[in-house]
């Protein structure tokens, strides 16, 4: 098993400058994704798109992700990171092409389809490699990693929103590509472990099996739900609320503020105290504000509220990513697959009906049920990892450790 407290030790706080293309390329597919879920109320209003449809069109993103963190992110254990990585920008770049011509429906259920299918080939294969670099200080890095993409998202949706202003809907597709694009050579810099897992069958199997991965799926599927709301109704909320399009993008990019600031302290607080434990605290802190979203009649204060949540958002991004690594053993990148996997398939399922509760039952109803089951979810995953939950430990630790033998 890998003892991610062991391989490639390196100084704290200090960046390894081979991880930073990782980061970079990790910046501008979050920046995509801000900008298309920012833009979304629009694209219902150009093209006459209902709720539902506009839900279909998150959810489909959700998919196709599953499909590829299931699928395709073991192969990254396997000595093909940088192949993942490749795949996953030329699907990005696909996605784009798709959606800069779009004028339906399905077009843009198509493009989402493959910017999906993109940042899951990408993210696991990405994080493995961080993971594997960072050693002892994961969790720092980690958070690191996260705060990068937060920035991306931060610009995505105001500049997105500025782009569209000026240029209209296809010109933001068409200059996110150019970019995209540009990423693409920055890969073959990237000093990536070649080393291949010991190759089993069942690998997935073997994961589900292990208490702690059952726990920080517990809680991937009432955390991620939110995700998915995010995805399909917050820009229509916002926008129903009579915020305007240069609004909805402030308050997107206001969201990240707080994830990159504390995303770092996040990843440094997992490595002290216990990644799990931290990733519990971080979703209780999150889950009144969820709660309280429906109940908000101005966009202003909703925006406010929803930067108190961001730090809890950010304690659970890094802390959870650590805890996954720490119970998946040799297989990292099929352990972060899995959790996302889990977690994008509950967020793509309550996107697809998250806009037809939300047209029949309005978003008091919405948020409160979400925040319910956030709850119900991360009691189920405290009692299934709840030993051990100390320092430094991983719930996998009865199951398999460096001196145990593996499992049959």
């Amino acid at each position: 098993m890998t003892n991610l407290h062991n391989i490639g030790p390196r100084p704290k706080s200090k960046l390894p400058a081979e991880l930073l293309p990782i980061f970079f390329i990790s910046a501008v597919l979050d920046a995509n994704l801000g900008s298309i879920l920012a833009l979304l109320a629009e694209i219902r209003t150009q093209f006459g798109i209902d709720p539902f449809g506009i839900g279909l069109i998150g959810g489909s993103g959700f998919v196709s992700a599953v499909i590829a963190q299931i699928g395709l992110a073991r192969l990254a254990d396997r000595g093909h990171a940088r192949v993942m990585m490749i795949f996953g920008l030329v699907m990005v770049a696909l996605s784009l092409v798709v959606l800069a011509q779009a004028d339906s429906l399905w077009q843009f259920v198509s493009g989402r389809l493959l910017l999906g299918l993109g940042h899951g080939a990408f993210l696991p294969a990405a994080r493995r490699t961080v993971i594997v670099m960072a050693g002892a200080d994961a969790g720092t890095l980690l958070g690191r990693l996260g705060a990068a993409q937060m920035t991306g998202f931060l610009v995505g949706p105001l500049l997105g929103s500025i782009l569209f202003g000026f240029a209209g809907l296809s010109a933001v597709f068409l200059i996110s590509l150019a970019v995209v694009a540009g990423c693409v050579p920055l890969i073959a810099r990237i000093k990536i472990d070649t080393d291949a897992a010991p190759h089993r069958k069942r690998v997935l199997r073997r994961l589900l099996k292990r208490p702690g991965m059952q726990s920080m799926i517990c809680m991937a599927i009432g955390y991620y739900g939110s995700f998915g709301l995010y995805e399909s109704i917050w820009a229509i909320f916002l926008s129903d609320l009579g915020a305007s399009q240069w609004f909805i993008g402030l308050n997107l990019t206001l969201f990240a503020v707080p994830m990159i600031l504390f995303a770092p302290l996040g990843g440094r607080l997992a490595n002290r105290y216990g990644a799990m434990k931290m990733a519990f605290i971080g979703v209780a802190v999150t889950i009144p504000f969820v709660a309280s979203y429906g109940m908000i009649e101005s966009a202003i204060v909703l925006t406010i509220l929803m930067l108190f949540q961001a730090v809890g958002d950010a304690l659970v991004m890094p802390a959870s990513q650590l805890a996954v690594a720490e119970v998946s053993g040799d297989d990292i990148a099929a352990g972060q697959g899995l959790f996302g996997a889990c977690g994008l398939a509950v967020a793509a399922a309550v996107a697809f009906v998250g806009g037809a509760v939300y047209s029949a039952y309005g978003p008091a109803v919405l948020f409160a049920s979400q925040a319910c089951i956030m709850a119900i979810t991360l009691l189920g995953a405290y009692y299934l990892g709840r030993n051990p939950l100390g320092p430094k430990s991983s719930a996998n630790a009865a199951v398999e450790s460096p001196s145990s033998p593996p499992l049959p």
